[in-house]
This record gives C-alpha cells, structure tokens and sequence, in this order.
C-alpha cells in the first residue's frame, strides 16, 4: 500500500483551499459588478450580493471588508503576488528592477481581467466625488503598501531612506498611466507592453534629466 507523505497531503490540501477561496471571491466580484451596474452602486446590498454569489452575507465579510471593496478589487491578494515576485529577485538587483519584475507579472495577470477592470473604472467614474475620493485614498494605499514592499526588499528604513518612496512614486505611476491607457484604448494594445514601454521611456527622461548634473 502506498503511503502519502503528511507534507504533500497537506500541500495539496491547501492548494484546494486556495483555488476553493480563489472561485469564491471571483464570483463575489463578478456578482457585484453585475449588480452595481444594472442598479447603481448606492442601491445594490451586500446582503443582494452574497445571494446573487450564493453565499451567506458572513461567507461576504471573510472575504471583502465592505461593498466599496469589492469595488476596488483585490489589492491584498495583488501585493502579497508582488511581495512573492521580490522575494525571488536577487538581492543584488537594483530594487527598481526588482519592482519592474513584480509589476510585469501584475500586468500579465490583470490582462484577462481587462473587461472587469473597464467596468470597475466606468463604475467609479459614474460615483463621481465619492469614487475620487474613494480613489485618492485607494491610490495613497497602493503607494504606501508597495513603499513597504521595497523597503523590506532592500532591507532599509523608509523613515530615513527617500529612495524607496521615491522609487515606488516613480513605478506606481507609470503603472496607472499604462492602465488608464489600456483601459481606453481599443487597439489591443496589451497592457505589459504599453507598461513596458512607460517605464522605458521614464527612465531614458530621467538619464537624461541627470546627466548635465551627474557630468559635473
């Protein structure tokens, strides 16, 4: 009789609970979308939403703290992808290279997402003030969150060290404006190569901007 390691029976225990945990926040989203969009985002309940997902309201609250969350997507689940990325990267590697690596994989993944992704941007903007504020404090979060991320990377005190704020500034940026572009254009255009190419041309300006400087 074969005997099944405890170790690989417990991985693979917890691989299903992942992909199980993965589902059900996936369809809690695609559940909420729907519902805000066919009727509005102020009249739609999260008690509407766990019955449209086929959940119970509580089953709702172990996944998103509120509906405004769902609304933002999952940005826990997004940094902690990251954080696995960096922790791969060698500790060598200039940190900007590290976080370009992480934000790639980012892009990649939100790429099947794009439909999603359009009508949670068409949803915000239809909030107006509430959605830019909701936004403003979303966007401080991300950067915050991914200043973290390098600051553990490079194993340094973002207190006294600028350069990881000033990096994540830099990658969070270009990140949203590669976004935006994605979102609006209808070419295709697939959303690592417009982010590929925002990064590019970033840091051949800020080559240039620092070379009369850097020469002297």
């Amino acid at each position: 009789m074969t005997t099944v390691p405890v170790e690989t029976d417990t991985a693979e225990c917890g691989g299903r609970r992942q992909r199980k945990a993965a589902r059900t926040r996936a369809g809690i989203e695609e559940a909420a979308l729907r519902l805000f969009t066919e009727q509005g985002f102020d009249a739609t309940t999260v008690e509407q939403i766990a019955d449209a997902a086929d959940i119970a309201p509580r089953t709702f609250f172990r996944y998103f703290p509120s509906k405004d969350a769902v609304l933002f997507g999952d940005l826990t689940g997004e940094l902690e992808q990251m954080r696995l990325t960096l922790r791969k990267r060698s500790t060598q590697e200039h940190p900007m290279r590290s976080l370009t690596a992480a934000m790639l994989d980012a892009a990649e993944r939100m790429e099947a997402d794009r439909e999603q992704h359009l009508l949670r941007a068409e949803l915000l903007q239809s909030l107006e003030n509430t959605g830019d504020y909701e936004l403003h404090l979303l966007r401080q979060r991300w950067m915050r969150d991914v200043t973290e991320l390098v600051t553990e990377h490079l194993g340094t005190d973002a207190a006294t060290d600028p350069r990881p704020g000033a990096w994540s500034m830099t990658l969070v940026s270009c990140f949203g404006s590669a976004m935006h572009a994605w979102l609006v254009r209808t070419d295709g255009a697939p959303l690592r190569d417009l982010l590929t190419e925002v990064i590019d041309g970033t840091s051949r300006g800020l080559a240039e901007a620092t070379e009369e400087f850097t020469a002297q």
